[in-house]
This record gives C-alpha cells, sequence and structure tokens, in this order.
C-alpha cells in the first residue's frame, strides 16, 4: 500500500514570505488554491492508495472536508513543532499501518499532476531507489520517495536538498536524483508568482495569480 503525505503549515503562518507582496487574504487564497492543485493530483493517483494531509490547522481539515475528495485522510498536530516533526509523525503513522511505500510532496507544487505522481511512484517501484526531487532553486526538497518499514529521516528547511542527500549518502541505499519540472517548481518568492502569472495553465494557482496585481 502507498500513502502520499502533504505536510502544510496553518493559513496564519504559511506564505511568510511574500507578505511585502500580498495581502492576508491573498495569501490565504494562494494557499488554498496551491493545497487544492497539490490534493488534487494526490488524490487522484493511481497508483497511491491514500493521501495523508498533516496540519495543525483544523480550518485547512475543515475547508477541505467540503471538497470531498477520495482516499484523503488526516494526521491533525495538536501542537505545531514544525515540518520536520510533522513528517516524522507522518512516518511513524504509516509504519503502524503496514504503509509498504511514502511519497512526501509540499503543499505548493501546482504544476503537478495525478500522472506525474503515478510515473515517480511507477518508478520508485521499479527501482527500488530513493527519489528525491529538488526544487527549481535546487535549496529545497520538493518530493521523496521511499519504502518502508526501513526509514531514512527526510530533513526540510533551509538546503534540504543537500542535507537529505547528505543523510542517505551515508547509508548503504541506492537513490536517484530526478529533476522534474512540474514538481520543481514552487511557490516561495514574487519571481515565482511572476513565473506562474506566465505559464499558460489551467491550474486554481494558475488562475488565481491572474488575479494579482505583483
Amino acid at each position: 500500500m502507498h500513502c502520499t503525505i502533504i505536510p502544510i503549515k496553518s493559513l496564519e503562518e504559511g506564505k511568510k514570505r511574500l507578505k511585502p507582496f500580498l495581502s492576508p487574504k491573498e495569501r490565504r487564497g494562494l494557499i488554498l488554491s496551491l493545497l487544492k492543485d497539490v490534493l488534487t493530483a494526490a488524490t487522484n493517483s493511481k497508483l497511491s492508495d491514500k493521501t495523508l494531509l498533516v496540519t495543525p490547522d483544523s480550518e485547512i481539515v475543515k475547508i477541505t472536508q467540503n471538497w470531498n475528495y477520495p482516499k484523503l485522510e488526516y494526521l491533525i498536530e495538536p501542537v505545531a513543532k514544525g515540518i520536520n516533526q510533522a513528517i516524522e509523525n507522518a512516518l511513524k503513522s504509516c509504519i503502524s499501518q503496514n504503509i509498504s511505500s511514502i511519497l512526501i510532496i509540499p503543499a505548493d507544487i501546482p504544476l503537478v499532476k495525478s500522472n506525474d505522481i503515478d510515473e515517480l511512484i511507477h518508478l520508485g517501484h521499479s527501482k527500488d531507489s530513493i527519489i528525491v526531487v529538488p526544487s527549481h532553486r535546487k535549496d529545497g526538497t520538493n518530493a521523496f520517495y521511499q519504502k518502508l518499514p526501513h526509514v531514512v529521516n527526510v530533513w526540510y528547511g533551509e538546503d534540504s536538498f543537500q542535507k537529505n542527500l547528505e543523510s542517505i549518502s551515508k547509508q548503504d541505499i541506492s537513490y536517484l536524483v530526478l529533476e522534474k519540472n512540474v514538481f520543481a517548481l514552487d511557490i516561495d518568492l514574487k519571481e515565482d508568482l511572476e513565473k506562474i502569472q506566465q505559464i499558460n495553465d489551467s491550474s486554481e494557482t494558475s488562475l488565481f495569480v491572474k488575479t494579482l496585481n505583483l
């Protein structure tokens, strides 16, 4: 059984680097548009048996429940302790449920589609390897696939891509670095919003960002 894990901060804490350019209402709209695109891709994946949304925000849970996505489950953090703790809790939950493989993706990669997720999962199964997909700036980790119950600790935050490669290389495990544009583009800076504005795409995020006056 495969599980796709999506961690997300609270609506209040998300996308703080965009505060100089977006109003609180615009930031909220952006976060939810991004999440909707990622959840659409994850829950429609044919090779992912379930999607686990990890969040401390009860409002995000309520909103996404109203979206009625299939195969969507929740891991609600009673206290927000950061994304790395959230991922650790999600991995423990998956191991306890005898999940055989996991894919961790962020909630802000709007170009990804269900077939992209299926291709990555299929590649992971066939290669029997960990797969790491960097962000377009090569500083973040925008997809991390591995088989369970063996767990390689996954790092998120500053320079997470390099830190994850260092963590894997210390163990005798095969891995593959996959550079894939649809996973690579995340939304953190004004230039990312401008890039989305230039893309002819029907995603919720693209439609929303085109309404912004940047």
